[in-house]
């Protein structure tokens, strides 16, 4: 994607946090929060901010009212749209557009902005603090809120956390109880996958059987995990070797 950049290009980029992406301008951060939205909190205006607006992106007058704003009980509404408004990237009517957007994400109920905050974690590969939210919201006053499906979808994301920083057993576990509830096929998916990553090839046959999948089916599936596992690299026994492991595994066996 060319974003065309009409201020300065800063020499040192803007982390993000959360996901550590790298903007070099006022322009591609705006766009970066358009397209963002559902994932912005006050959190992600970080103090470093300001400095970065003035010495950077050559806005001083724009990084002076960022960091007023900072100062003095930040909202959401007001932080994007100043920063919007600094340049010329988006017209007003695309603006007015965002913050209707924000205007419905707070008025949420607050049991919907915490899934929506634990699912921000585990977007940005938060896993461990993901899993703290997704406890909260699944055993804790919330929980009562969700629908069955919904209930079940929070269920999968827990699985896809404890995939990475847990253990397969763990996954395994949330991926069923989550097909039981939300009924959808990329959780009954995510349950057989796991299966075989934990060589229970024949408890994913009868499981498989169980669950609607022709011979032909079953078949396709445990060849394209044997070429999955051919695919990566053995891990060694360092806890990153094995996520990585982990990550190339799920990736071959996904595509």
């Amino acid at each position: 994607m060319m974003i065309l950049c009409q201020g300065k290009m800063a020499r040192k980029p803007y982390e993000m946090p959360y996901t550590g992406q790298k903007v070099y301008s006022l322009e591609e951060l705006c766009y970066y929060l358009y397209h963002n939205i559902y994932s912005i909190n006050e959190e992600f205006f970080q103090d470093s901010l300001p400095g970065w607006l003035r010495d950077e992106a050559g806005c001083p007058e724009l990084a002076d009212k960022i960091e007023a704003i900072l100062a003095d009980d930040p909202q959401l509404k007001d932080l994007v749209v100043t920063l919007m408004c600094g340049c010329d990237y988006y017209k007003e009517a695309e603006i007015r557009k965002l913050v209707e957007i924000i205007d419905g994400i707070a008025n949420l109920p607050l049991y919907k902005k915490k899934k929506i905050k634990a699912d921000n974690f585990l977007r940005a590969g938060r896993y461990g603090r993901s899993l703290v939210e997704y406890r909260k919201l699944l055993h804790g006053s919330f929980a009562v809120n969700f629908t069955t499906e919904e209930y079940g979808d929070i269920l999968h994301n827990q699985g896809i956390a404890r995939f990475y920083a847990a253990s397969f057993a763990e996954a395994e576990q949330d991926f069923k109880e989550a097909y039981a509830r939300n009924n959808k096929r990329i959780s009954l998916q995510h349950y057989l996958w796991l299966l075989l990553m934990q060589e229970k090839e024949q408890l994913f046959e009868a499981e498989a059987v169980t669950y609607g999948m022709s011979p032909e089916e079953i078949q396709a599936t445990l060849f394209r995990y044997k070429e999955a596992v051919a695919s990566c690299r053995v891990p060694e026994r360092g806890e990153d070797d094995i996520a990585e492991y982990k990550r190339q595994l799920i990736t071959a066996f996904a595509h």
